[in-house]
């Protein structure tokens, strides 16, 4: 029926879906082509949505340096278009990919960032998890 922007939202959410049963190639298939329908439709949500999945994928398979890039383009694009919870979730992904990686005073530098602006928009739990991770970066 040409609904663009229901097609690329029905990709996006089977490529979550594939990601959580740990089907990433197929997860990383339908979302990449899902923020390319995004992109093509000018849905800039939708399409830094589609980033944050990718760099989940990626930071599932041990490809950090992908996930990372991932994730800090979908953290600009929400910072651009004001949606400071998917930046603050993309900072709190940085922030455990430095963890895992060893680079602790990375890590804590964007946990605590993502903990602020969790705190800032209300998101308590957020916060939350942002010290949970941080207690580990201090151990």
């Amino acid at each position: 029926i040409g609904d663009q922007l229901g097609a690329a939202q029905c990709l996006q959410s089977l490529g979550d879906i594939h990601r959580m049963q740990a089907k990433y190639s197929e997860a990383a298939d339908m979302v990449s082509n899902a923020h390319s329908q995004f992109e093509k439709i000018g849905d800039q949500l939708g399409a830094a949505q589609c980033l944050q999945i990718l760099g989940y994928i990626h930071r599932m398979q041990g490809r950090y340096s992908d996930a990372a890039d991932m994730l800090s383009n979908a953290q600009s694009r929400f910072e651009k278009i004001g949606h400071q919870l998917g930046a603050a979730q993309c900072l709190q992904s940085l922030g455990n990919i430095h963890r895992m990686q060893g680079r602790y005073s990375e890590a804590a530098d964007m946990l605590s960032n993502a903990q602020r602006q969790f705190e800032k928009i209300g998101d308590q739990l957020g916060a939350a998890r942002c010290l949970e991770i941080l207690q580990k970066v201090h151990k």
